[in-house]
Parts: structure tokens; sequence; C-alpha cells
């Protein structure tokens, strides 16, 4: 079962949503589907993502803003986005890519939350642009 939704988008995030749809090789609102289900769908969370900065040691800070997508899921993360350019991707693919995408965007958010952490705390110096 589907609900059609009407969406008021920016005209920056209506032309952001045209690319990335032209970029993958589909169509808008599949495009937009997708992004909404990967913000919208709860994955396993990791117990140091859960805890409020503030809580986190020096340590921990410094190791989450190190922290990376373990590297045989990053390959297939990238194996799956290939498939889906290609039109490739079978249907059975479509959520795992879409898990993958999420872990991903999980963990480079922690990243960077950490980073900022470690670079408020004194504990190493900002990236330079």
């Amino acid at each position: 079962m589907a609900t059609q939704v009407t969406l008021t988008l920016s005209d920056e995030l209506y032309e952001q949503a045209k690319r990335w749809a032209a970029l993958t090789q589909r169509d808008l609102s599949e495009t937009l589907t997708d992004a909404l289900t990967i913000v919208l769908t709860p994955v396993h969370t990791i117990p140091e993502f859960e805890q409020p900065m503030a809580a986190l040691s020096d340590e921990q800070v410094l190791t989450l803003s190190q922290i990376q997508m373990e590297a045989n899921l990053g390959k297939r993360l990238g194996a799956l986005l290939e498939k889906q350019r290609e039109g490739m991707l079978a249907e059975a693919e479509h959520s795992e890519l879409l898990a993958l995408m999420q872990v991903y965007e999980q963990l480079w958010l922690r990243q960077s939350e950490t980073l900022a952490e470690a670079v408020r705390r004194g504990l190493r110096a900002p990236l330079e642009p």
C-alpha cells in the first residue's frame, strides 16, 4: 500500500533531488522516497552513538572522530551503488543499499560531531579548508 503526499520543497532542495535522480538514473519520486526511507528507517545503533557528547571521554571523542565504515561494508556499498547506476540492482538488494547508506550517514554524522567536539575541547586543531 502507498499513500500519495504532496510536499513543498525549496528550489535548492528540488534541484539537488533532480541532480541526485539524474546521477542515479532514477525517477525523482523514487529518489525522494529513498531519501525519506533512509532518514526515517531506524537501524541498530552503536552505544557510543547514543551517549551525549558531554558524557564521552576525551579518548572516546578522539576515537569516534576517526570512525569509518568497515572495509567490507564500504566495498559492498560501492558495489550496490554501481549496480544501481547501471540499472542492475535487484529488488532484494535495494533494502540492503538503503540500510548501508543509512549506516554510512550515521557514521559520517557522528564522526563530524565528535571531530567538532575534539576541536572544541582542544584535543586537535581545526581541519584546514
